[in-house]
This record gives structure tokens, C-alpha cells and sequence, in this order.
């Protein structure tokens, strides 16, 4: 019988605890419906992919990340390491879509090392964590914050970031919303204040809400670079969460609402596409399609990253190299990402 290894640290503790201010905002009208991607399958099968010499479950390194890539940590380790299936399934901590991992093992002891290795403590601390050297290698969703560099610089630690993958930054609406599109003027003139209805933008007479997202998560970091670029967002505590999940159950209630996060998330792993829709930015929709021709204005960088100290001997360094290859390309790809 299958024994399923659920290694995401928060499962792990539930089951221990039981423009210019005069600028006009130019007007861009709804785009037709387009087909939307489908989430990935139930069965994620790994990819035939040559090993890594030397690699088990005693030698694979400490893995962290941010909560939408666990997808890419979980099936490079069913790819890498001999007897492991992966399946998509429901969180037991919230309303996630998350990738698990399955054996037939009877080495209980093997599997309780791997579980112990595949962290998830979201993007902000997997940083600290790999700068203070808790972990050997992260995969994150967006690069190192100024705050991560500064916090790198006092410690005295060069890390080194490598693109993997690529993803869009997608803006989240409730599906009672009629508005498909916004031009990037009209999501900076929302988030900077200026827009504050939707009627402003061809959508109903009604008041805007705004979510964000709190300092240093990655969607925040992505937000304030890609889009913002040094224009000041509004500042409403009210309408700010932690939680990747929290956008997604703010929009469930609020058809007056707008957010935003990682495409890969909404589409693999938000369980919320009944209820949310990702909307086209000028005119482009967030599409994988539209990520690997670079035609979406959003297209941002997973990036795997490790310390410059790590041995060039090391598994953790090994497993860095491996991601850019064709074979670490395959697993990329097959866990839902265009790989970089």
C-alpha cells in the first residue's frame, strides 16, 4: 500500500499539533474571452531524467522556497531519487491545491530524512534561512529583496541566483466582474490611488478593492518592481495579507476587489478558478503561451539560488547546475513552469 509523504512544513504541523498626477489614464477596452489554460493533471508522473551520481535520501541537500514552487522542489525530488510518484491534492491547512509526493518504500527511515529536507517557510525566510545556512538551496519565485541583501551583506554572504523558470504576475478579479483587461496605466492608477471605481475602467459602479500583499513576500516584491516601478502604492492595512492563500478568499467575497499573484499558483494551486479569473493586461492574457513568447507584460523569473561558499562537490551545487540543463528543463516543464 502507498504510503504518502506529505513533507510541506505547515502539514507537518498540523499533523504534530493534531504616471504623472496629470497624466490622463488611457482607455483600454475589455478583450474577448480566451481560452484559459488547464490546471495540471490529478497523476504528476516524473520525467525520465538521468540521476545525480550519489544522490539519495541521506545526500540530497535542505531545500526551501516560496509556497509556488513547491511544485518544482517536490518533483525534483520524485525525479532524482529512485520509487517516487507525485499527485496534485487538497491542503489539510487551507484552501490550496498542493503537489504531494508517494512511495512504495518500506524505509521509513529514508523517508523521514527526505521529509525533513524539503522545506517550505515561503520566500522572505527561505532567504534568511540559506544566509544563515539552515538550508543549501532555494528555489523562490522572485529574486533576493533589498532587505535579503542587506540582511546577506551583514553576514558577510554572496549569494548567487540562477533563472530556472518563468512565470506572469497576474491580476485576480471575482468572476461576477465584468472586466477581462486592464491597461498597465489603469492597474498603476488603481494601486496608486488615482482609480478608485470601476466604472472608471468600463466595469460596474462600484468603489475599488485593492489587496496587497505584506512587505517582502514575493508577490509584494514582484509587485512593487514589474508594475509599480517606484510609483508609491496606496496604504490601506485593511485590505493587506500574509498568506498566498489570502487574495483568493478575499476575492471569493468581494466582487468589487482586485489582487494579485503568480500565474502558476492561480492556475496549479489556488483551487479558486470557480470563483477567480486572471484578467489580460493590455490586451494580453497570462497565458503559458504568452509567458514563453514574452508577449504578456509581466513575465517574471523563478530563481534557484545558493550561497557563493557552497562546494563545487556538493549536492546542493551539483542539483543547482542540473536545473539548467535539459534534464533539469524536463522536470521544469513537467511540474507545470516554462522552463527557462
Amino acid at each position: 500500500m502507498k504510503k504518502f509523504i506529505f513533507f510541506l512544513l505547515s502539514v507537518s504541523c498540523v499533523i504534530l499539533m493534531s504616471c504623472g498626477d496629470d497624466e490622463p489614464i488611457p482607455d483600454v477596452p475589455n478583450v474577448p474571452d480566451w481560452t484559459e489554460d488547464m490546471p495540471s493533471d490529478d497523476h504528476l508522473v516524473p520525467p525520465v531524467v538521468s540521476k545525480i551520481v550519489g544522490l539519495t535520501e541521506e545526500t540530497f541537500p535542505v531545500i526551501d522556497g516560496s509556497d509556488s514552487t513547491e511544485p518544482i522542489r517536490t518533483l525534483l525530488a520524485a525525479s532524482l531519487l529512485e520509487g517516487y510518484e507525485c499527485f496534485w491534492g487538497p491542503s489539510p491547512v487551507d484552501g490550496s491545491r498542493v503537489l504531494y509526493i508517494s512511495t512504495n518504500s518500506e524505509d521509513w527511515t529514508a523517508i523521514r530524512l527526505l521529509i525533513q529536507k524539503l522545506k517550505e517557510n515561503n520566500t522572505h525566510p527561505s532567504y534568511n534561512n540559506l544566509i544563515d545556512g539552515t538550508v543549501e538551496l532555494i528555489i523562490c519565485a522572485r529574486e533576493s529583496s533589498e532587505d535579503e541583501q542587506n540582511y546577506a551583506q551583514e553576514k558577510g554572504v554572496t549569494l548567487i541566483e540562477k533563472p530556472i523558470a518563468f512565470d506572469s504576475f497576474a491580476f485576480l478579479v471575482n468572476r461576477a466582474n465584468n472586466v477581462n483587461n486592464l491597461s498597465h496605466e489603469q492597474v498603476v492608477g488603481i494601486y496608486s490611488g488615482k482609480i478608485t471605481n470601476w466604472n472608471e475602467v468600463g466595469g460596474e459602479d462600484q468603489p475599488i478593492k485593492a489587496f496587497t500583499r505584506n512587505r517582502n513576500s514575493g508577490s509584494q516584491e514582484k509587485m512593487e518592481k514589474l508594475v509599480m516601478k517606484g510609483t508609491p502604492m496606496i496604504d490601506a492595512p485593511e485590505l493587506r495579507g500574509g498568506s498566498m492563500i489570502w487574495p483568493y478568499m478575499s476575492l471569493h467575497a468581494s466582487v468589487d476587489g482586485i489582487a494579485y499573484s503568480p500565474y502558476y499558483y492561480y492556475l496549479n494551486m489556488s483551487e479558486s478558478i470557480e470563483y477567480v479569473k486572471a484578467i489580460a493586461i493590455n490586451g494580453v492574457p497570462p497565458t503559458k503561451e504568452h509567458i514563453r513568447d514574452k508577449s504578456y507584460p509581466y513575465v517574471s523569473s523563478v530563481v534557484a539560488v545558493i550561497r557563493s561558499d557552497t562546494p563545487a562537490d556538493s549536492y546542493a551545487r551539483k542539483i543547482f547546475d542540473y536545473l539548467t540543463t535539459d534534464d533539469g528543463k524536463k522536470i521544469i516543464e513537467a511540474s507545470g513552469y516554462v522552463a527557462n
